[in-house]
């Protein structure tokens, strides 16, 4: 119900976004101004009204959680260091249990292949779009809408949030991640072997899908697999790999059919290592 939710509220955004950036031309405020206004800086200039009003509704509704005080700690500086060494524990035994469970390390070299595609994808799939645009419009080409292409993308994630609930009522997660990651993995190979926009953007539309499913079909995993007590712990663990995987798509300066090529190879692996993590399960 979240994923779906949320996919709602994104295709709002998308068109309002687009309606944004089409309202006026971008140019300066004032002749000699270094403020600028319009065109593709009039989502973000929207995006900040949204923020604001959400701090706002923050700090007049949500209530501030300080934990609990430990009898035992007399001092701040005491508490500070109980913080400190609380926290390295619980990385510490995170690890631990990680390395001793296949399962959850599956899991954690999963979500992070996947979902370090995904952020990739987010940076590549306008220039992807844009270019193959302009080869086939030439000086017809007057820009992409983008906020509609990210509407779409959502109702596509929204479809994907559908067809979750539909599938596990005959199969399980496990089973339906392995279509999942093997879908995305061949999407992947029409957006790096397509030779049009249009074939292109259909290949994206079903990689969105896939991440519509991917979502809930991985929490779910993750809620039978990974222990509640170490769960926020073993979770922080799990993006650490996930933040190398963008920091070497984006410091690397890779072009966007080697980007989505690179995803393509981390589907298929994430393909093999589900289908181990499936078969272990069903066997267990």
């Amino acid at each position: 119900m979240a994923q779906y939710g949320n996919s709602i509220v994104a295709i709002l955004a998308g068109q309002i976004a687009n309606k944004a950036a089409s309202y006026a031309e971008f140019g300066p405020t004032s002749e000699g101004s270094g403020f600028y206004t319009g065109g593709y800086l009039g989502p973000f200039d929207v995006s900040l009204c949204a923020l604001i009003l959400c701090g706002l509704m923050a700090g007049s509704l949500w209530e501030e959680n300080f934990g609990e005080k430990s009898e035992e700690d007399g001092s701040d500086d005491g508490q500070s260091k109980s913080g400190k060494s609380s926290a390295t524990g619980a990385l510490k035994g995170a690890f631990a249990a990680t390395m001793r469970s296949p399962d959850i390390l599956s899991c954690g070299i999963i979500s992070s292949l996947f979902e370090g595609s995904m952020y990739i994808f987010v940076f590549m799939w306008t220039p992807a779009l844009t270019t193959l645009a302009k080869e086939e419009m030439g000086d017809e080409f007057e820009g992409l809408p983008f906020g509609i292409i990210f509407s779409t993308f959502m109702v596509c994630c929204m479809a994907g949030s559908s067809i979750f609930s539909i599938a596990m009522e005959t199969m399980k997660p496990e089973q339906l991640a392995v279509i999942i990651f093997g879908v995305a993995a061949s999407a992947f190979a029409m957006v790096v072997y397509s030779g049009s926009a249009t074939s292109t953007f259909l290949a994206m539309n079903l990689f969105e899908m896939c991440v519509g499913m991917y979502f809930p079909s991985m929490g779910t995993m993750k809620g039978m697999i990974v222990p509640e007590d170490r769960r926020a712990a073993i979770y922080n663990l799990f993006r650490i790999p996930l933040n190398f995987i963008v920091l070497f798509s984006l410091l690397t300066d890779l072009t966007p059919r080697v980007s989505f090529t690179l995803c393509g190879g981390m589907m298929i692996v994430a393909t093999f290592l589900q289908m181990k993590l499936k078969s272990r399960r069903i066997s267990a």
